[in-house]
């Protein structure tokens, strides 16, 4: 009888554990493993996934390439929040990463183009051009605009913390620009709010479409940001 007992409450302490870890994972974009990075949201007729044309609301996984072409731009919409865009004529590769339970969105061998990345996600971010790499010490809220051609990549921290890795280490700070070549650090300068706006304005050519799962729009105003409705 007291075995009987015993095992009727160890099931229920068993099925108290799976609800609360259930209910965790409710709130948890990406799970241990997880293949999926986000979804795909295109904007003008020339943006291919995997060398083939796109299809709007598209997801995209691990070693993902998404280009694009003249006159047209893209977003993924990570599972965690937040998204990157893609300027017109931009090649990277997308993939994530799993360290046990820590994961890492990269953004990869982006050789001419240039991003915009706006997330506070649960993993930490890497960024790696022809020229260099950058990448996040903590998962955190970050905003970060790349552009990139072929003598030299250009990122700009406008928030949060992500640091050059290679060619050489350097923290960087809210609103600092570094230039580097294949070779070296060119240039580190801190922008005015003007030339953080310059740096952007490419964006406004494309008003960010609306979010995800097509819901939740508002209309366009200003410059563009996630959410906004342009569809």
């Amino acid at each position: 009888m007291r075995s009987a007992v015993r095992s009727y409450a160890a099931g229920w302490i068993a099925l108290f554990a799976i609800v609360l870890l259930l209910q965790a994972c409710a709130s948890v974009a990406y799970l241990p493993g997880q293949q999926t990075i986000g979804r795909l949201r295109t904007i003008g007729p020339n943006v291919y996934l995997n060398n083939k044309a796109a299809r709007d609301g598209q997801m995209v996984t691990v070693r993902d390439h998404v280009k694009t072409g003249d006159s047209s731009s893209a977003y993924v919409y990570f599972l965690a929040g937040g998204f990157v865009q893609f300027d017109e004529n931009t090649d990277p590769f997308l993939d994530i990463v799993w360290d046990g339970t820590e994961c890492g969105i990269l953004i990869l061998g982006i050789r001419v183009g240039q991003a915009y990345h706006e997330a506070g996600h649960q993993c930490r971010t890497v960024v790696k051009s022809t020229h260099g790499e950058w990448t996040q010490p903590e998962r955190q809220f970050d905003i970060f605009n790349i552009k990139v051609d072929n003598e030299k990549s250009v990122f700009t921290l406008l928030d949060g913390k992500i640091d050059l890795s290679k060619p050489k280490y350097l923290e960087l700070k809210p609103r600092q620009q570094i230039t580097v070549s294949s070779a070296r650090v060119e240039e580190v300068k801190t922008l005015s709010d003007q030339e953080l706006n310059e740096v952007t304005r490419w964006r406004h050519k494309f008003p960010a479409p609306c979010s995800s799962d097509g819901t939740d729009c508002a209309p366009p105003s200003g410059p563009a940001t996630a959410g906004q409705c342009t569809d």
